[in-house]
């Protein structure tokens, strides 16, 4: 057993109290018992959600003793504890740009190389089932010649019908990108070849008509702006030519 600055014992257990947390991706999320206290620690590693390697943060007590101590995710922010904040930010950030850059690598792999996904189809082009981001990171990493965490594809809901899709992606903490996900009928009269080419024209031909439809509404708008501006400059002329001649007329009189 290891003594703990909680007033507590801690025992290296695995096992997270249900009062102290609750489970989110199979991650712990913090929770706060009913008049319980809080703590400072120093983070020796990054948990996501929670802090990030060299940081020191106040988190509930029940969290820090029952998950992120016996797991060495922190440690008490003790004085002695306390200096090896730096170095451990240095590391960290030093750890974080190797990652942002691996990140943006794979974001170039994915550019102009979209997500097929064949599956059965109904009536009206839904699907059996559906596409899940667990599926979506298993076709990205087909492509990306590596394992992509299904947790790193923010699918805001499952597809549950034939389409283009643009799926956002955090690679990293501070790159994201998006997957260009198509989803087609496996058994398409044509060939899953032959649909995916019509998908992705039919989206080329869509965003090409959004595209000059939003052109043609700025030139009007430019139109009407111009047209009331010359109104304008015609309004302040003939202002300036009534006060001309009333100063010649008092002149003259």
């Amino acid at each position: 057993m290891t003594p703990n600055l909680f007033g507590t014992t801690l025992g290296v257990s695995n096992r997270v109290g249900p009062v102290d947390s609750r489970i989110v991706g199979g991650v712990p999320v913090p929770t706060r018992r009913e008049g319980e206290s809080d703590v400072k620690v120093l983070f020796l590693e990054t948990v996501e959600g929670s802090g990030t390697r060299g940081e020191v943060k106040t988190v509930a007590n029940g969290y820090a003793r029952n998950y992120l101590l016996p797991r060495g995710f922190a440690a008490p922010a003790t004085p002695a504890i306390l200096k090896r904040a730096d170095r451990l930010v240095a590391e960290e950030e030093d750890r974080q740009r190797t990652l942002d850059e691996q990140a943006e690598q794979l974001v170039g792999k994915l550019v102009g190389h979209p997500l097929v996904m064949a599956v059965r189809v109904g009536e009206q082009g839904r699907l059996f089932g559906s596409v899940t981001n667990a599926d979506v990171a298993e076709k990205a990493g087909e492509i990306l010649g590596e394992g992509l965490d299904r947790r790193r594809v923010l699918l805001p809901e499952v597809i549950r019908q034939v389409g283009v899709y643009s799926v956002p992606l955090r690679l990293s903490r501070h790159v994201t990108g998006h997957a260009q996900v198509v989803v087609v009928d496996v058994d398409a009269p044509q060939g899953v070849d032959a649909a995916v080419q019509e998908l992705l024209a039919s989206l080329a031909a869509a965003e090409a008509t959004a595209q000059e439809e939003a052109l043609a509404a700025d030139r009007i708008a430019a139109g009407e702006s111009e047209s009331g501006q010359s109104a304008s400059d015609e309004a302040g002329s003939s202002e300036a030519e009534t006060d001309d001649a009333t100063s010649e007329d008092s002149a003259t009189s």
